[in-house]
């Protein structure tokens, strides 16, 4: 089983969450459009490929699937996220 990885972002603050010289899934902490709602946004590149999505998730929900990992919530607040990354 690969190591877990725990990581705090700032609001824009990005974390590399897997990949490779040539590409990777990358997470972005994008805030809080309200008091019940936290936002982040997925980002990959492959080559010259690249994607990206903006998940808008209820302050309740404490996991969710991404880069092909489970991403796990221990605190979000208007200003920063904490959460651990297991692949």
């Amino acid at each position: 089983m690969a190591a877990a990885q725990d990581i705090t972002l700032k609001v824009g603050e990005e974390a590399k969450l897997r990949g490779a010289f040539a590409g990777g899934w990358w997470i972005i902490y994008s805030g809080m459009p309200n008091k019940d709602t936290y936002s982040v946004a997925i980002r990959w590149t492959s080559g010259n490929n690249a994607a990206s999505h903006t998940l808008f998730l209820p302050t309740g929900q404490t996991e969710f699937a991404a880069a092909k990992g489970k991403i796990r919530v221990y605190s979000v607040s208007s200003h920063e996220i904490r959460l651990r990354f297991t692949k």
